[in-house]
């Protein structure tokens, strides 16, 4: 039986590359495609994949939080970083929210079907090219360390609101996006203020950015 995939990448070029990558392989298949995290939240419901091939940088809902939402639903699914962010604290953030797997588009064509083989098994898979020292450290001295993030006092629906508003939507903008009253949106935005405790749009960009919410 074949394994069933999901890509999601907002490019679909790369879609299309990594599906072609992927039809090598008999015993693996692509049977759904997405070009956001809201999109790929929505499609796990009716398609089940085995696997998601997720990109971290993505509209609407980063690959991050779109993974912790989907993980919620379904913690049985397996969920593969797909990026060019060859960056630790990204990986670290994909390690903490169940993610088994970090793989870089640069190194896709050699490793992306080993890669969702393994992930599919429940083992961990990170690119050759990242070091191995990032999963031990990560296994052995991150929870240990219990520290605590601001972003895991916001709740979903206001790390969605995060990061729209750190793209540079405007409230109206955002009530469209995520189907909400334009006095919701308001009162999201007011509590993210005071739960990272920050006054103007600048400081709540520069938060986005260092706990990988966006990237440049």
């Amino acid at each position: 039986m074949a394994i069933e995939v999901m890509l999601v990448d907002d490019h679909s070029i790369v879609r299309q590359g990594i599906k072609s990558l992927i039809s090598q392989d008999q015993g693996i298949k692509v049977v759904a495609e997405a070009s956001d995290g809201k999109e790929a939240l929505d499609l796990v419901k009716t398609k089940q994949p085995d696997v998601i091939v997720m990109d971290i940088t993505l509209p609407v809902l980063n690959g991050i939080d779109a993974s912790i939402a989907i993980k919620k639903r379904d913690k049985n699914v397996k969920i593969l970083i797909l990026s060019m962010h060859e960056n630790r604290v990204f990986i670290e953030k994909a390690l903490d929210c169940g993610i088994k797997g970090y793989l870089l588009k640069e190194s896709a064509a050699d490793e992306i079907i080993k890669a969702i083989k393994e992930v599919y098994a429940g083992r961990y898979y990170l690119s050759s090219k990242i070091s191995s020292l990032v999963i031990q450290d990560y296994v052995e001295n991150k929870k240990s360390k219990a520290k605590l993030s601001p972003k895991t006092t916001l709740t979903s629906r206001e790390r969605s609101v995060l990061q729209l508003v750190a793209e540079g939507l405007s409230n109206k903008e955002i009530a469209k996006k995520l189907n909400l009253a334009l006095k919701t949106v308001l009162v999201h935005r007011n509590n993210i203020m005071r739960k990272l405790n920050t006054h103007n749009q600048a400081q709540l960009i520069r938060f986005a950015l260092k706990e990988g919410i966006i990237s440049l």
